[in-house]
């Protein structure tokens, strides 16, 4: 038994296919390009517009829900009466207008690709409304456009 396994070198016509398809590829010239970023951008841009449609279109329905005036009239001894407010469980009805006018909506990048949007006031009593006296506006109508909401951030990105 052989101690040493000699392997046999490649004839000449192995040796010139090699010299061939060495010199050919450095003719070629191969272009590859990466089309991530590409993608990547009109992804993040997508969601950061399906975010401000959908926070626009919250901060648009609670300024609807809060729109219902209260009813003003003149008393039986020609003084101004107030009535039609709310009631506990309804959405707050508008006396001055005041609360609609402050709702604002905003939408902050987190990261990339991450966004959040934001609809509230600055009012104290728009969170006195919301959490002490059950007149809530901003968690009631998030609950009810719920699925407007998610139709509009998880359909098919065109």
């Amino acid at each position: 038994m052989p101690s040493s396994v000699s392997i046999p070198k490649a004839d000449a016509r192995v040796e010139s296919a090699r010299r061939r398809r060495v010199t050919t590829a450095a003719r070629r010239q191969v272009r590859t390009e990466w089309f991530i970023e590409n993608v990547s951008t009109v992804i993040e841009l997508t969601m950061r517009k399906r975010v401000s449609v959908a926070t626009q279109l919250l901060k648009d329905r609670v300024v609807r829900n809060i729109s219902t005036p209260v009813v003003k009239g003149i008393g039986p001894r020609g003084g101004r009466v107030i009535t039609g407010r709310s009631r506990p469980g309804e959405f707050p009805h508008a006396e001055t207008t005041q609360l609609m006018k402050t709702i604002f909506s905003e939408v902050i990048q987190l990261r990339r690709g991450v966004f959040d949007g934001y609809v509230g006031t600055p009012l104290d009593y728009g969170l006195i409304l919301e959490t002490k006296m059950n007149r809530s506006f901003l968690r009631r109508t998030l609950n009810e456009a719920t699925t407007d909401i998610r139709r509009i951030l998880s359909g098919p990105i065109k």
